[in-house]
Order: structure tokens, then sequence, then C-alpha cells
């Protein structure tokens, strides 16, 4: 086996393997060489072949099964539009629309509280501490799998006593902010997205059921009436099966 310094070896036969697998070298539902065939073919102890395959296991790539082996994961993805991706007078949300893209059927749980905002919430809609809004949980499901989670926030200033003040209830429910800020008589000019990566929280490794290796995208979004913020939110998605597509025209000056 060929050795780099400063790379251990469980490290290069992993990279070895996750290579094979994002090429498509190895496609989806491939049985990875056993613990004994890693020894055999890199020199190497059982400790070090277990792990390697450890390695791909946490990163989402393989799944293991007691008796059988290691095997590639499937790498279905829900793929996140961009362009177009708001729109007024929808009969379906944005979540509903990517699913249906990509061939998947959906399912969402949701529930809403009224909350006091958290400093960072209270920053964004522009609000003061602790004002009042209404707290709304998700889970995306497709095909049965967990694929997005968030949190969105709406100032019950805006919404209170409305039939839209629970995102999830009322005539419009499920129907998006744009369509339920409409029939309160505010229009939404804007939508504004922050997207970064990193590890996954315990929570969410859990309400996603992904390996503890496989990171995240946070999309950090705020829908705007004018220059007044009217609901914003926290998405997470799992990076193995979710893709953010940009489609963005030229504009001739």
């Amino acid at each position: 086996m060929t050795r780099w310094t400063g790379t251990p070896a469980y490290a290069q036969i992993a990279n070895d393997y996750r290579t094979k697998i994002i090429d498509g070298t190895l496609p989806a539902g491939a049985k990875l060489p056993s613990e004994s065939e890693l020894m055999s073919r890199y020199g190497v102890s059982r400790v070090v072949a277990r792990q390697a395959i450890g390695v791909l296991r946490n990163e989402g790539l393989v799944d293991s099964h007691s008796g059988k082996g290691s095997f590639v994961r499937p790498r279905q993805r829900v793929e996140r539009m961009a362009r177009n991706r708001y729109r007024r007078h929808k009969s379906t949300g944005e979540f509903a629309d990517d699913a249906r893209r990509a061939g998947a059927t959906t399912d969402i749980e949701a529930g809403s509280a009224r909350a006091a905002a958290p400093y960072d919430i209270a920053t964004r809609l522009k609000i003061a501490p602790n004002a009042p809004v209404m707290r709304t949980g998700y889970r995306f499901l497709a095909n049965g799998r967990p694929v997005q989670v968030s949190t969105s926030y709406e100032p019950l200033a805006l919404t209170e006593g409305t039939d839209v003040e629970r995102p999830e209830e009322g005539p419009l429910a499920g129907r998006g902010v744009i369509n339920r800020m409409d029939r309160i008589g505010i229009r939404v000019t804007e939508v504004v997205e922050s997207v970064t990566t990193r590890a996954p929280l315990p929570r969410e490794v859990e309400a996603l059921d992904i390996p503890p290796g496989v990171h995240v995208f946070t999309i950090e979004r705020t829908f705007l009436a004018d220059d007044l913020p009217v609901e914003t939110c926290d998405i997470v998605v799992p990076g193995d099966r979710y893709g953010l597509t940009y489609r963005i025209p030229v504009v001739d000056e």
C-alpha cells in the first residue's frame, strides 16, 4: 500500500472509495469489499479496514448490514430551484414543487405556537426582542424520507386575529407566505436567502435521520414587503439528499 506522509491508512482507503462512489464507479446498491478483502488489498489490519468503512458510513455514503456487508446508499436528490421559486397564486408550496420535479411523494409535519422572538430573529424581523411571533416548525419528507426541517417566524403584529395567523391552518393553509400576506393586504416584493454549510446539530441528526458526518445546508430566508420583513425562516437540508440549483437570467443594461 502506498503511504502518504500525514495521511492515515484508513483515511486513504476511505478517500479511494469516496471517489469511486461520487464519480459513479460504484453506483447505488454496489457492495463494497469486505473488511478481509480490504485488509488483503491494502495490507492493513482489520481495525484500519473497519475505520475506513466507518468513515464512509458516517458521511452517509454507505449503509452497513450485519452479516451482509456495506452497500452504496441511493443518492436521489430533491433539487431546490432558485429562479421563479416564489410566485403568486400558487396552489401548492415550494417544497411540493421541488418534490414533484424529483418524482417524489410528499408529506409535511407542522406545528405552530405563539412565542417570544429571540434576539437574532427579532433583528431579522426588525421588531423588539421578545415581541410576540407565530413560530412554526416543519419537517418535510419525500418518499417517506426526511429531507428538510425548518422553523419560521411571523410577527403577530401583522397577522394576529386574521384567518392566516397560523400558516398551516385556515383558508390558505399550505399556500405559502406570499398568498397569505396578500390576503391581509400586505404585498411581498422580495425574498432574501443566505446559504451556508455546517455540521448538523444533534437534534437535526435525529430529525433528518442522517449520519452525523453528513453536512447540512442552512438557508436563512426572509420575505419582505418593500423594507418590511413579514416572515423569516431557518431552513436545514441534508447535503446528501438536497441539491441547490440556481438559474439566473442575464439582464441587458
